[in-house]
């Protein structure tokens, strides 16, 4: 039978931990440098326009909603694509039956745009805001202050930070701690990327998720896939098949 620790041996173990941790703790950066860091590596991408074409596919009342997809297993899903033009516009469109049928949903200065469903889902609005918040704002200049009045919209407290996880990727978590439900925004600690935007809509808070960055479809332009769930239930994936880099969009992009 093994005998509990014995209290010096007990101090010795504490004592490891506390130093185990203490260098991730030493690295906890001011909210604004985080940001500022954040802004230099999109701004480093030299985008001006980025189109990404893949596979939306929408589940639960999100699906309802998208009736003119097609549908299997209570799942709506169809080819889509995201165009974003820097800085503040943003637009998400699935090919539907027809044009007039095709769902769309946009966002330019911050004013939301839609038809076909997508304009009536919360899901979708959570989605394209934070494609515009984190992916669309303007790099040039002050990005800190730029991205902090874009988060502020969203209703992130910019004074509170700490760290924590996400995809198995350590990340400084803005607006409150990991386990805390209210907006929080989490950008991964070493590569500065945006992994994840918890923010309001309809309904309640949303959880976008940004996942696996630098794979052979996003690069570093966009990530492999986006999830939006309401609580812990998918709501819309957006799946990348291919990101191209300053393409000619129009010039009235809605």
């Amino acid at each position: 039978m093994t005998s509990p620790p014995r209290p010096r041996a007990r101090l010795l173990l504490a004592a490891a931990a506390v130093a185990l941790a203490a260098p991730a703790l030493a690295y906890l950066l001011p909210t604004a440098a985080v940001l500022r860091h954040l802004g230099q590596r999109r701004e480093a991408l030299g985008l001006a326009t980025l189109e990404v074409s893949g596979t939306l596919q929408a589940e639960g009342a999100s699906a309802e909603r998208l009736s003119t997809l097609s549908r299997g297993g209570g799942a709506a899903s169809a080819p889509a694509r995201i165009l974003l033009k820097i800085p503040g516009r943003c637009r998400l469109e699935a090919v539907g039956p027809t044009p007039a049928e095709s769902p769309w949903l946009s966002s330019r200065d911050g004013k939301l745009a839609g038809a076909a469903g997508l304009d009536a889902d919360p899901a979708a609005a959570a989605l394209v805001h934070a494609l515009c918040t984190l992916l669309a704002s303007s790099t040039a200049g002050d990005a800190s202050a730029t991205y902090s009045a874009a988060l502020g919209r969203r209703g992130i407290a910019l004074a509170d930070q700490s760290l924590g996880r996400f995809d198995g990727r350590l990340a400084y978590v803005i607006g409150g701690r990991s386990r805390e439900a209210k907006p929080l925004l989490y950008v991964d600690k070493d590569g500065f990327q945006p992994l994840r935007l918890i923010a309001p809509e309809e309904g309640g808070l949303w959880d976008v998720r940004f996942l696996d960055w630098g794979s052979p479809t996003g690069g570093d332009w966009f990530p492999r896939a986006i999830e939006v769930l309401q609580g812990n239930v998918l709501r819309l994936r957006f799946t990348t098949e291919r990101a191209t880099a300053n393409p000619r969009l129009p010039e009235g992009l809605p």
